[in-house]
């Protein structure tokens, strides 16, 4: 009787557990998901940033190594993905810009320089068939990685709003979205982007932009003002011979505008190295994954906390020639948006 007693015992301790792992699956199962993941595509070769010549070089290697290729990000590319019960289904999207032939002519004729990092060029929104067409051909080539982040539900919604705000037009017909530009940050009203800035600054409306990030990613520089040419700087022609010959960026204090213009860049092989690094590093924090065959991280961040009250949109209080010439260009009117609802 004691064995049938014991038995009897076990069975409903087996029971019970298997119940309880039951219901805990049914649960899991259940609960909302929101995912939000950044793919990051690198050159086809580095860029040295050492000094104005290196960088010319290195990036006018990339060009002519990828000239004639149908898919071609010249300098990298980062992309977004949104996954969330609020959408049908998962949605791509980057900022980019649009026409090669308006970048050629600023250089071409008239002889921009380096002012092609921070003008005001026409852009897009890039669309999500355009995304999952090209994100794949890069996978073929082991150009492509990314970060997945799961977040949360007011999270996922303060990205839809920002999204949705960034791309409508104002009663000027201004949308920040038309406008490509390596001086922008995305959340300073009426801004366009990058399309490294566009997903960093996605980061930092659901506060993920971790400051590790800009640490690392991030490439500050101040370009010489004699680089610097177009109706950025009076007409000023900057030939490729003075390029060449530039072997230092301003160094020193200076004067905006009149001695150096500011320059950033969040730069996809920074990116892209920092993730593959910390695939290996046994991180506590970054989970190494593979999703269709793409090496990647994933990142909990369902508990941090975000304001869905506050602001979208900032407003930049320090401007410089690149900032200047695209409000001028664009007829810029201080309006901010101040709530997601």
């Amino acid at each position: 009787m004691k064995l049938i007693s014991k038995l009897f015992l076990l069975s409903a301790i087996l029971f019970f557990l298997s119940f309880s792992l039951s219901a805990q699956e049914s649960l899991d199962t259940n609960e909302e998901v929101h995912e939000l993941t950044v793919f990051v595509v690198p050159t086809k070769y580095d860029l040295d940033w050492g000094t104005p010549s290196s960088i010319y070089r290195t990036i006018r290697k990339c060009y002519v190594k990828s000239m004639g290729l149908r898919i071609n990000y010249l300098l990298g590319h980062v992309a977004l993905r949104i996954n969330t019960p609020l959408l049908p289904e998962p949605h791509y999207f980057a900022q980019t810009s649009i026409s090669t032939r308006e970048k050629t002519r600023m250089i071409l004729k008239e002889k921009i320089g380096f002012g092609i990092m921070g003008t005001t060029l026409s852009g897009k929104i890039e669309s999500h068939e355009s995304l999952t067409k090209k994100l794949p051909h890069y996978a073929s080539k082991d150009m492509l990685t990314f970060i997945k982040f799961r977040i949360s539900r007011d999270a996922a919604q303060r990205v839809l709003a920002f999204l949705k705000a960034y791309s409508a037009q104002s009663e000027n017909g201004h949308a920040s979205a038309n406008y490509y530009g390596g001086a922008f940050w995305p959340r300073y009203e009426q801004e366009g982007a990058a399309c490294s800035t566009f997903g960093m600054a996605v980061l930092d409306l659901i506060n993920l932009l971790d400051e590790e990030y800009t640490r690392v990613w991030k490439v500050q520089r101040k370009i010489p003002m004699e680089l610097i040419g177009g109706s950025l700087n009076n007409g000023n022609k900057v030939k490729t011979s003075t390029i060449k010959k530039t072997h230092h960026w301003y160094e020193g204090d200076g004067e905006v505008n009149v001695d150096y213009a500011p320059y950033f860049v969040y730069e996809p092989n920074v990116m892209f190295d920092w993730i593959m690094k910390k695939r290996e590093s046994n991180s506590t924090e970054y989970l190494p994954i593979v999703e269709n065959d793409v090496p990647g991280l994933y990142f909990d961040a369902s508990d941090v906390k975000v304001d869905v009250n506050a602001p979208l949109f900032l407003e930049r209080t320090q401007t410089n020639i690149f900032i200047d010439h695209h409000r001028k260009k664009t007829h810029f009117v201080p309006k901010l948006v101040t709530s997601t609802n």
